[in-house]
């Protein structure tokens, strides 16, 4: 039969025979197919030829047999770091799910494609049996102790059949989620600006509509009278990195644009208002909002 790999998410296991992928060493080279083989024969069922002999290259490879048999040779150099062949499983285990042949650098399984928790499917193609292997990375002992790196990997094996004609599919799947992006100090921008939107409609609360429009740098100084209310934002500017939230911890008034003069009213406290301030502020909320406050 012929095989096809494809791949669901991020980096693609090679299944198709290349340079790099055949460079196994003589001693680990394992007999694919019969003897007499020939090299195009070889290459249709995604395996090396040297010349003399058809061999396992250091990938997954899945073979579909005519009569519904699941061929899985795993070679440890498929990723890197390098799978650990002992910790290979299918989606169920029974007897037939055992290893039929290992070495150092590689281990075989054949079973019945209804076997190892196989599902099989039927599309007006023909009948798909489906399976999937995981395993875990070999974990690297240096000088200071081990290396750890992400758990595991998963493989879905596909056998196809449809009438005479036999497909072998391999995808990987991504069992992982998308790393954070990366920390790293830089500057941040914070902005703090007060609402002037003014209700133009009866029955209008002044609140709902207080932050529709600025004071701009013209509009200063701002006259109010006592307990006429201010309406405060706060804001990060140009964030590109989803994972920031703007939260405020101290919030407090000078008489003069300088932040750290003296006297200083408190409004907020840990982020609450300023319980021994007779008249307390009032906080207003942004809905889902992260960069405003």
């Amino acid at each position: 039969g012929s095989q096809k790999a494809s791949s669901q998410q991020h980096s693609k296991i090679p299944q198709n025979p290349n340079r790099s992928t055949c460079e196994v060493a003589a001693p680990y080279k394992i007999q694919c197919g019969p003897q007499d083989i020939s090299a195009s024969e070889c290459q249709a069922i995604n395996c090396c030829f040297d010349g003399q002999m058809c061999y396992y290259g250091k990938v997954v490879t899945l073979q579909c047999t005519k009569d519904a048999q699941f061929i899985v040779v795993v070679s440890r150099d498929a990723t890197l770091p390098n799978i650990d062949l002992d910790s290979i499983q299918f989606s169920a285990t029974d007897p037939s799910c055992h290893p039929v042949g290992t070495t150092s650098a590689f281990v075989i399984y054949q079973f019945p494609a209804g076997n190892c928790g196989s599902t099989m499917a039927e599309d007006e193609t023909g009948i798909i049996y489906e399976n999937r292997l995981a395993s875990s990375y070999e974990v690297a002992i240096g000088p200071y102790g081990a290396i750890t790196r992400d758990s595991q990997f998963e493989l879905m094996l596909q056998c196809k059949y449809s009438g005479s004609a036999v497909e072998a599919l391999v995808h990987e799947v991504s069992t992982l989620p998308p790393p954070p992006p990366v920390a790293a100090p830089g500057p941040l921008n914070v902005e703090l600006r007060l609402g002037n939107g003014q209700c133009t409609m009866k029955g209008c609360a002044e609140q709902d509509v207080a932050y529709t429009s600025y004071y701009m740098d013209a509009d200063y100084p701002i006259t109010k009278v006592l307990r006429d209310p201010v309406y405060v934002e706060v804001r990060m500017l140009d964030v590109t990195d989803p994972n920031l939230a703007l939260t405020l911890g101290r919030c407090w008034a000078t008489s003069s644009p300088y932040a750290q003069s003296m006297p200083q009213w408190d409004l907020l406290i840990d982020g609450c208002p300023y319980r021994d301030d007779r008249y307390t502020s009032s906080l207003v909320s942004v809905g889902q909002s992260q960069d405003v406050m």
